[in-house]
């Protein structure tokens, strides 16, 4: 029941204007920049679905260690893209273990404790038509930052506004 709540007061936050990105220059914002540009297969300004499916590919066989099609949430929590080092520095470690958890669930479609390859490409998709507010086929930076639940999750966490969510 507490998982439940935690993952309704996440999807009430993920819809927020409160936890629009800033544009102040973080270390968070920076790295998201970063994955932003590694997405991109052309420098054209914004990032079509098949370069953002084509990403997530990759991070889901770079985070199934054991190479078994799915990841587990052993996997999912060890896997690590940089954030560990700003959520050191932002004293948020359990927010952000939270938000990874929410993740999980909410990617695990059929909550057998597994994401498999279809429920991560079908979270993908999700995902990206999330983010991409004027429902162009193209996710801006702008809209990816401001969009991606990735970033929109852990952007609440590192700055405290995730753990201000769950003591309520």
């Amino acid at each position: 029941m507490k998982s439940l709540a935690t993952i309704s007061i996440l999807a009430l936050a993920l819809s927020g204007p409160e936890l629009a990105q800033s544009d102040d220059m973080t270390p968070g914002r920076a790295l998201a920049e970063l994955v932003y540009g590694s997405m991109e297969d052309d420098p054209s300004g914004a990032v079509d679905m098949g370069e953002f499916v084509n990403f997530g590919r990759d991070i889901f066989v770079s985070m199934d260690a054991d190479e078994s099609g799915s990841i587990d949430a052993q996997e999912f929590t060890d896997w690590d893209f940089g954030f560990n080092f700003i959520v050191e520095d932002s004293g948020q470690q359990r927010a952000y273990e939270a938000a990874q958890k929410i993740l999980f669930a909410i990617w695990d479609h059929d909550a057998d404790g597994e994401i498999e390859r279809r429920e991560y490409h079908k979270s993908m998709l999700w995902d990206f038509r999330r983010a991409d507010v004027d429902d162009d086929a193209f996710l801006t930076q702008d809209e990816f930052l401001r969009g991606y639940v990735v970033n929109v999750a852990y952007r609440a966490a590192i700055t405290g506004q995730l753990s201000s969510l769950l003591r309520k």
